[in-house]
Parts: C-alpha cells; sequence; structure tokens
C-alpha cells in the first residue's frame, strides 16, 4: 500500500511538472503567445515603416524633381515670401503684437 501511495505521488509530480513546463517552461504556452503577439507587433511596426519609407521616397523625388514643392516646403518651414507679399508671423503668446515683415519692393 505504502509503495503504491509512493508511486501516486510519484506521479502525480512528474504529471504536474510536465504541465508546469508545458504552459510556464522557455517553449511553453505562455512563451509561445507572447511570442506571437510580439510577431504580430513586430510586423504591423514594418508595415507602417514601409509605407513611411514609399512616403519620404515620393516626397525626396518631389523635391528633386518638382520645383514647386521646394517653393511650398520653403514657404512653408522658412517663411519665405514671393516679392511683392506680405507675411503675418502670429506670436503663440496672445499678448505679444503680431509682426509684419514686407520684403523691399527693390530687393531680388
Amino acid at each position: 500500500m505504502r509503495r503504491r501511495r509512493i508511486i501516486v505521488v510519484l506521479s502525480l509530480l512528474l504529471f504536474l511538472s510536465f504541465v508546469a513546463s508545458t504552459l510556464f517552461g522557455d517553449s511553453g504556452l505562455l512563451m509561445n503567445m507572447q511570442v506571437k503577439n510580439e510577431h504580430q507587433r513586430l510586423a504591423e511596426e514594418r508595415g507602417r515603416l514601409v509605407s513611411e519609407n514609399h512616403r519620404l521616397q515620393r516626397e525626396i523625388q518631389a523635391l528633386k524633381n518638382n520645383p514647386r514643392k521646394i517653393e511650398a516646403v520653403s514657404r512653408a518651414e522658412y517663411g519665405f515670401a514671393r516679392p511683392g507679399e506680405v507675411v503675418f508671423y502670429f506670436p503663440t503668446d496672445e499678448q505679444a503684437p503680431v509682426q509684419v515683415y514686407q520684403r523691399p519692393k527693390d530687393s531680388p
């Protein structure tokens, strides 16, 4: 009877260790689920980066070949203006006065 109880306890311990290893081990189910989630996240990020790369390549080509694109960027980012245009700079502080810059008419 004692020997049978020892065999049952050892079998139960062996079974529990197998279940624990299957669930929580380095190649267990939980780790597998984490790896799949990480793979999914990385695949989505890769797709986002690929589309961003394509967009940037199109923008580079436009900047190389399209003078209007260069003009649009220089106007938006650097505040450039055509001769005779008036540029208004609106401050973020509401108390500060609005600055107006007008290029002299005799400038190139």
